[in-house]
């Protein structure tokens, strides 16, 4: 047994000893899910900044529908996550991009704004100044939002897919491999796809027998091996339509939409059938290989002897960067107001809010204390204090 004591991951609970090998594992995947999960606060803090943005779009358009799509809306996001938001229900004349830029600029809401207006869905890409959450905003797309309802239906289907993904999730954040746009990675629909087929390819007779104390440690091992060591990215794609599972990709390339090449991570869109998510993954093989080191370095830990191991299993694969946690510290105090929640912990997060940073966050004065609660405002009096995804819709919905 591995005592948290000797541990220095901030998901480890105290006063529990973590048992060996793939239980050992299963045990730290809960525990690193339930530390990551949005805290009230958080979650709070979040809808706040989606309704400062709604505010300034329809300042713009009027008559539009406002909706967050994305791993917000699954409640599958990280601390650091963006905010998809797509803009809907209306015509414009002129560039929309542009004009959203603009006003962001002039109504000084927004940092490091950034228009993609030639990727395959053109997008705003921003800082949302007083939260410090980045935003990414599209326009006319309804699909985002269908995807992200589905995605919420294979949650209630595979209690396990949330946890695996998030696992997932922050190993590709910290290998660089998170975005495609900038290193060609895969996007966190993608890494949701991948795990629902996996999910579905697993016989129902193993899933009955396979413990409880251990099925997300051997879950998250075979993921790995599969993806990692045994799937012919170049033979076959992905699906999750019907039962799921693999298809070889001359099939999906008859039903691929004209100009659609087959890229080396094919991925069928379930929303959309014609449409390749993976086809901008350029580096897909380079992710192939970090989830191969990745299944090299977990056997290594789960087959180790518990007296000759020190650490954490899961540990060997990620962490949570110190700028991370000194985040999610800020954000537990500056907007402490929005919620009733007593300096109690939630989900563990406030043991690590430590003496240094309050006294530090202390040293803002009364006055400005007021100031962001004039400008946070809160008028989410109703809104659900867990975060089991955001269905929020806005005025114009």
């Amino acid at each position: 047994m591995t005592n948290v004591a000797d541990q220095c991951e901030p998901w480890m609970v105290s006063d529990v000893e973590y048992g060996s090998g793939v239980t050992a594992l299963h045990q730290e995947i809960e525990h690193f899910y339930n530390y990551m999960l949005s805290t009230p606060t958080e979650y709070m803090m979040r809808m706040e900044a989606v309704h400062r943005i709604e505010r300034v779009v329809l300042s713009i358009w009027p008559d539009c529908c406002v909706e967050v799509f994305g791993s917000f809306r699954t409640g599958l996001n990280l601390p650091i996550s963006d905010i998809d938001i797509a803009v809907n229900n209306f015509y414009w004349q002129g560039a929309p991009l542009l004009e959203l830029r603009d006003t962001l600029i002039a109504r000084g809401v927004a940092d490091d704004i950034n228009v993609l207006d030639k990727a395959s869905v053109p997008v705003v890409k921003f800082t949302e100044q007083i939260s410090r959450i980045k935003f990414d905003i599209s326009f006319n797309t309804t699909s985002g939002v269908k995807a992200a309802e589905l995605v919420q239906q294979y949650i209630e289907q595979f209690p396990e897919l949330p946890k695996l993904v998030m696992v997932l999730k922050q190993y590709l954040l910290l290998q660089g491999l998170n975005e495609v746009y900038s290193s060609g990675g895969i996007s966190s629909y993608s890494v949701t796809l991948m795990c629902i087929s996996f999910l579905q390819q697993q016989p129902l007779s193993e899933a009955k027998n396979c413990k409880n104390d251990n099925k997300l440690g051997k879950l998250l091992l075979k993921f790995l091996d599969f993806y990692g060591r045994k799937f012919d990215y170049f033979k076959y794609g992905i699906s999750i339509r019907g039962s799921g599972g693999i298809v070889e990709k001359c099939v999906l390339q008859n039903s691929f939409s004209h100009g659609n090449w087959l890229s080396v991570l094919t991925i069928e869109d379930p929303i959309t059938p014609t449409n390749d998510i993976g086809r901008s993954s350029f580096g897909a093989l380079d992710v192939k290989q970090r989830f191969e080191t990745a299944f090299l370095k977990l056997s290594k830990q789960v087959d180790m002897d518990v007296s000759k191991r020190s650490g954490s299993i899961l540990g060997s694969i990620i962490h949570v960067p110190q700028s991370v946690m000194s985040y999610r510290n800020w954000v537990h105090f500056k907007f402490r107001h929005l919620t009733d929640i007593s300096a109690e912990p939630v989900n563990g997060i406030e043991q690590y809010f430590d003496i240094d940073v309050k006294l530090q966050l202390n040293a803002t004065t009364s006055e400005d204390e007021e100031e962001d609660k004039k400008e946070i405002g809160s008028n989410l009096n109703d809104m659900p204090l867990t975060h089991n995804g955001c269905q929020y819709k806005g005025l114009g919905c």
